[in-house]
């Protein structure tokens, strides 16, 4: 009896990964812009879903520990509303502190995505200084 031929794809999922990748980015800056801050939020869920495939165990559970504080910093500010104020009434002082905070955290958390995704190779900056970003 012939032996079992492993099969591997000839097609890498990689091209597919960096184009997801990059329209979720375009997505990040879109809503940002348009102040829809749970869609921010959301994308930025999806960016660390497809770069957090890539990390072994180990290094996951420390990279997660940290992302994770993200999403513990905006439980901690409570319901943020997306949507302007119905009618007349303007925004409140405490409305837009809290607005606010949740900017500043949406942009430390997608730094850090940015930052991971160099890391992983999948960004800007190549992982090696002398790492041409050429083969």
């Amino acid at each position: 009896m012939p032996e079992e031929e492993e099969k591997i794809s000839k097609y890498s999922s990689g091209v597919n990964i960096i184009i997801r990748l990059d329209l979720l980015w375009k997505d990040t800056h879109l809503h940002s812009r348009q102040g829809r801050y749970s869609l921010w939020n959301t994308d930025l869920d999806r960016i660390w879903l497809e770069l957090a495939r890539d990390l072994n165990e180990t290094r996951f559970k420390e990279v997660k520990k940290d992302f994770d504080e993200f999403d513990s910093q905006i439980e901690n500010l409570g319901k943020v509303s997306d949507s302007a104020p119905e009618g007349f009434r303007e925004l409140t002082v405490e409305e837009i502190k809290k607005r606010n905070e949740l900017y500043e955290i949406l942009k430390d958390k997608q730094l850090f995505l940015s930052r991971l995704e160099n890391e992983l190779g999948k960004g800007t900056t190549p992982p090696d200084k002398d790492d041409d970003g050429y083969d």
